[in-house]
């Protein structure tokens, strides 16, 4: 009887291994994948509670009336928007700590320290009135800019609103 065997059972459990082996892998290598995409996400999720935050704050500096001298020099985050050269956020170098300004609002530390210090710019955009308002007393309308660090200290968000 031994010598008919053609050994068969260890092809087939040989195949079997082969096709659990290839399952175990990509289902580790899946895993993976998601973790870095978890991770990402929570990054992403800090910078932009990060950034909000600082938004905010810059809104209630300018709600506190800042001098429009304040905004003449063109440095430290307070830009005057001029007809002829637009907005200079564009060509911002945020990394340049003369030319944005820092958080200052409540301590951030139920963050990671890397994003615990997002950068500001305001702009001046000039005086203007909407419909319905009194022509006299126009107030100043102001475009905001934050950049905001993940938790790895990577520019991750950037938020933007127009106060008036």
């Amino acid at each position: 009887m031994r010598k008919h065997q053609s050994g068969v059972v260890l092809f087939v459990a040989l195949m079997l291994l082969l096709i659990l082996s290839m399952i175990g892998v990509t289902v580790a290598r899946m895993q993976t994948v998601e973790e870095r995409m978890a991770r990402n996400d929570n990054n992403g999720q800090i910078a932009a509670q990060a950034a909000e935050a600082a938004l905010r704050n810059a809104e209630t500096v300018l709600g506190n009336a800042p001098a429009v001298g304040t905004f003449a020099g063109d440095t430290a985050g307070y830009y005057a928007v001029s007809p002829t050269t637009g907005s200079l956020i564009p060509s911002l170098n945020w990394n340049d700590s003369t030319k944005t300004s820092t958080y200052t609002g409540p301590a951030l530390t139920a963050i990671p320290a890397a994003a615990r210090t997002p950068r500001v710019a305001m702009e001046l955009m000039g005086y203007g009135a909407v419909p319905g308002d009194d022509l006299s007393s126009a107030p100043p309308t102001y475009r905001v800019t934050v950049q905001a660090l993940n938790a790895e200290g990577n520019p991750s968000v950037m938020l933007q609103s127009i106060y008036r």
